[in-house]
């Protein structure tokens, strides 16, 4: 088993809607920010787990925010957004990758659509997003544009389940998909912005 969160994040709303607001500006400037969108900060809890002033990996010290119009309004969940080792990876013939901090198009898709045991999470809603494939010492090897199956899903209890993609705690998934399923549906949109940032934020 691997470190659990002790509580989820609880950054204000006001807090969320400007960290979010300040990367919005700097990846679309001029472009009105929608009212339903996703916010990740990469090592929200990096001060209260894991290494201190370090951010993680194979731990869920994310944290993952969910901000739709009333009345699905905002919610807070914890998540893992690195890949839950760093180094070599021989299926992909690769270093292992981690989404760049930046907005991409994340939609509705079934995860390991291939396999019997696939089912339905969110995932990149076109091929722009960007990836850094990094060395064990941490170091970047390369950076890539293109599509990767970098996907949002539910993560394990023995690990984060990542070789690269987002993934929350099993316990809060079932929750956190319904949550994200409505606000989508809400919105009217086929796809929503997945923000991801560094933290911590207050």
């Amino acid at each position: 088993m691997i470190p659990a969160p002790t509580s989820k994040p609880r950054a204000s709303v006001g807090v969320v809607l400007a960290a979010a607001g300040k990367a919005w500006s700097a990846a679309r400037p001029g472009m009105p920010m929608p009212a339903t969108f996703v916010l990740a900060v990469r090592g929200y809890f990096r001060d209260s787990m894991g290494v201190p002033r370090s951010n993680d990996y194979g731990i869920y010290d994310d944290g993952i925010f969910v901000v739709a119009p009333t009345p699905l309004g905002f919610s807070a969940w914890n998540c893992n957004t690195d890949p839950s080792r760093i180094g070599w990876n021989a299926k992909a013939g690769k270093y292992m990758a981690r989404l760049r901090t930046g907005v991409w198009e994340f939609r509705r898709l079934k995860h390991h659509a291939s396999r019997p045991d696939g089912y339905m999470a969110f995932g990149q809603g076109s091929d722009a997003v960007t990836v850094d494939r990094l060395r064990a010492n941490l170091t970047i090897a390369e950076t890539e544009t293109g599509c990767f199956g970098i996907n949002l899903h539910r993560g394990g209890y023995a690990g984060t389940s990542s070789e690269g993609c987002l993934t929350i705690p099993m316990e809060q998934w079932g929750d956190f998909r319904e949550t994200l399923n409505l606000a989508i549906a809400a919105s009217g949109e086929r796809t929503f912005p997945l923000i991801l940032i560094d933290g911590p934020i207050a």
